[in-house]
């Protein structure tokens, strides 16, 4: 049995001071908030974090976080790769590709270590991970103006690596970001950028991640509605397109389910306003479900303000089963299995 303990801030604390760090305590699936510890749960089936950004930690080292991951469960994990967004720490696909490897191999390592120093639970680790780190290749629409057919041709290329398996995020953000000041470009240029990248998936017969947001207010929903009609008119994948980190409504939900796409919930879905979104999540057809992190951002409640990291899902996957259980009365075991099943059809390459 692993043994757990405030084990988040430690580490890290101890690493920036540049102490070594134990195995013990890089592998301890607790957190602490406001003095509380909390211990992530353990579930039934293997589970999956089918939209993460490796690249973006601001505290957490990623060998450690997939490393922590395997010692909960997660047995797959997506990245992502955006050749702007992405650039000041991997430039072309082939740069990213060594990285992610690099950070596959010393999280096995530690992973291993730490077995073999009883720090992980053998009955819920998934050491089969560090063979199923994928990664998409794609441009957020923030990058929309700049995407040239320079960048047109670097998503191209990443599609032919052997740990690419699929395009994204792309889509469309209509959202002024206050946080980091960027205002939404044109929305025309931002349906160019995505119809070229689904293009790419349709004709590679690729899955693909939509990111879609537009203003809290906007009673249209006028992202979803202009990413409903870009895919009507270029096409869906056939090897799947994703929603990723939904936050909209049942009705939202289930048009885009009627086109063939799947839907994909995170930690945002635990948030006590997003009642909403946990109706959708409960309305979505058990073949059309997903789980994600998108981390770092949103960590599910209760450690909502930390860092999120791809072990989290564990929260998140157990919550929403939990509530989706109760409203429609099916069993939490067949919901996360339907939802792993999902995961593994769509990327597993």
């Amino acid at each position: 049995m692993a043994k757990k303990g405030p084990s988040g801030q430690i580490a890290l604390a101890q690493a920036a001071a540049g102490e070594q760090v134990s195995p013990m305590l890089r592998l301890s699936l607790a957190w602490m908030k406001k003095s509380k510890v909390f211990e992530l749960p353990t579930l039934c089936t293997p589970v999956a974090d089918t939209h993460a950004h490796l690249m973006s930690f601001w505290k957490v080292d990623p060998v450690s976080a997939l490393a922590r991951a395997a010692a909960a469960g997660v047995a797959q994990l997506t990245t992502i790769w955006d050749p702007l967004a992405d650039a000041r720490h991997a430039a072309s696909a082939e740069a990213f590709h060594e990285l992610l490897v690099g950070w596959v191999a010393e999280a096995r390592d530690l992973f291993e270590s730490g077995a073999e120093a009883g720090a992980v639970d053998s009955d819920v680790a998934a050491p089969e991970l560090f063979d199923h780190v994928r990664y998409l290749a794609g441009v957020h629409p923030y990058g929309a103006p700049k995407y040239t057919d320079e960048v047109h041709s670097l998503v191209a290329e990443a599609l032919d690596g052997p740990l690419c398996i699929g395009v994204g995020e792309i889509g469309l953000d209509y959202h002024f970001d206050a946080d980091d000041n960027i205002e939404a470009a044109p929305h025309d240029i931002q349906i160019r950028a995505m119809s070229r990248q689904l293009e790419l998936a349709c004709e590679r017969n690729l899955p693909v991640e939509l990111h879609l947001r537009h203003e809290d207010t906007d009673e249209e929903r006028s992202s979803h509605m202009d990413a409903y009609r870009v895919l009507r008119e270029v096409g869906v994948p056939a090897a799947g397109c994703v929603l990723h980190c939904f936050g909209e409504d049942r009705a939202t939900a289930e048009r885009f389910c009627e086109l063939g796409c799947y839907i994909a919930y995170g930690g945002a879905a635990t948030f006590s306003r997003n009642d909403e979104v946990r109706e959708a999540f409960a309305a979505t057809p058990l073949d059309r479900i997903l789980f994600e992190t998108d981390c770092p951002y949103m960590a599910p409640e209760p450690i909502r303000g930390l860092e999120c990291e791809p072990a989290m899902i564990c929260q998140t996957v157990q919550l929403l089963a939990a509530d989706r259980a109760a409203r429609t009365g099916e069993r939490a075991e067949d919901i996360l299995r339907a939802a792993w099943e999902n995961s593994c059809r769509l990327f597993s390459r």
